[in-house]
C-alpha cells in the first residue's frame, strides 16, 4: 500500500528537533512513498538547511513554501491536495514516530479497508525528549471514539493515518485554532466515517509547562467557546452537553497553569509504566 506524509513546519521549530522528526520518517520499517513539507511562511535559515539536507537525500520528500504564515490547520489544508496517494499519515515536526509505526498501521488497514482514520496511543516525553512522563491513552473502537468525542478529542492527531477522499469529502481542515483536527473528525463522524485506534503507542511527543500553558489564556478561552459553538451548530452535540463541555472548558483553561498541568498530569493522563 503506497502512502504519503504530512507535516508543516515554521520559523519557531527548532532544527534539531525537525531532524528527529524526519529521521524518524525515512527510517521507517515501512517506508512511506511520498513525504509532504509544508513551509508555513519564511522560515529561519538553520531550519531551511535541516529540510535541504534531508530533501538532497531523500527524493520522497516535497516541499511546499507558503509565502505567509497561515497557521496548522491552514497550512494542512494546503498541504493536503500536494499527497499523491489516498493513505495520508500525520506528522508534527518536533516528534518522534516510532521506527514500526507505519508498518503496524498498514498492516492494519489492509486488513480493514472500511476504517477511514487509523490513530493510536502516544507517550509524551519533557521537552528534551529524554524522560518519559505520561501516556495519552485513547479508545480504540469506533463506537468508543464517537462517545469519546462529545467531550475530549478521541484521536490523537499526530498519530493518525486516513483517507484523503474522506477528509476532503467533508472539508479538509478548517479554520479553528487550537481545535483544527478536533474539528474536522466530528465532521467526518457526522459524515459517517470509521475511527479506530491500535492499542500501542506510536508516537513519542514532546509535552512540558509550555503544553499547558498553551491551554489557558484569552486567545485559548475565545478558541473554547468558537470551537463548542462549531460542533453544536454541526449537531454533534445538543445544547446540554455545549453548556456542559463550555463549563468544564472554561474552569480549566482559566486555572493557574501550574494547577492545570497538575489536573492534566493526574487525571488527564496515565501514569508510564516505563
Amino acid at each position: 500500500m503506497q502512502f504519503s506524509v504530512l507535516m508543516s513546519v515554521y520559523r519557531n521549530d527548532k532544527p534539531n528537533e525537525l531532524a528527529l522528526a524526519l529521521s524518524s520518517m525515512v527510517n521507517q520499517t515501512v517506508k512511506p512513498d511520498q513525504i509532504v513539507l509544508v513551509l508555513d511562511g519564511p522560515v529561519t535559515d538553520e531550519l531551511r538547511e535541516t529540510v535541504e539536507h534531508f530533501t538532497a537525500e531523500n527524493s520522497i520528500i516535497e516541499i511546499v513554501p507558503l509565502k505567509e504564515n497561515v497557521g496548522l490547520g491552514s497550512a494542512l489544508a494546503l498541504g493536503l491536495p500536494h499527497c499523491k496517494f489516498e493513505y495520508v499519515a500525520r506528522m508534527d515536526s518536533d516528534d518522534y514516530s516510532l521506527p514500526d509505526r507505519f508498518e503496524k498501521q498498514i498492516s492494519f488497514l489492509e486488513a480493514h479497508p472500511e476504517t477511514d482514520v487509523l490513530g493510536g496511543q502516544i507517550a509524551e516525553y519533557d521537552s528534551a525528549m529524554e524522560q518519559e512522563l505520561a501516556i495519552r491513552s485513547v479508545p480504540i473502537t469506533a463506537e468508543e471514539i464517537a462517545d469519546r468525542m462529545k467531550t475530549r478529542n478521541g484521536m490523537n492527531h499526530v498519530t493518525v493515518v486516513y483517507k484523503k477522499s474522506a477528509v476532503l469529502d467533508s472539508g479538509n481542515y478548517q479554520h479553528c485554532p487550537f481545535f483544527e483536527d478536533y474539528y474536522l473528525w466530528c465532521r467526518m463522524l457526522r459524515d459517517g466515517y470509521r475511527f479506530y485506534n491500535l492499542d500501542s503507542i506510536l508516537v513519542n511527543v514532546r509535552t512540558g509547562e509550555g503544553m499547558y500553558k498553551r491551554r489557558g489564556g484569552k486567545a485559548y478561552n475565545e478558541a473554547i467557546r468558537s470551537f463548542e459553538k462549531k460542533i453544536l451548530d454541526l449537531e454533534f452535540i445538543d445544547k446540554k452537553q455545549y453548556w456542559k463541555n463550555l463549563i468544564v472548558r472554561l474552569c480549566v483553561a482559566n486555572m493557574p497553569n501550574s494547577l492545570r498541568g497538575f489536573l492534566y498530569k493526574t487525571k488527564l493522563r496515565s501514569k508510564s509504566a516505563r
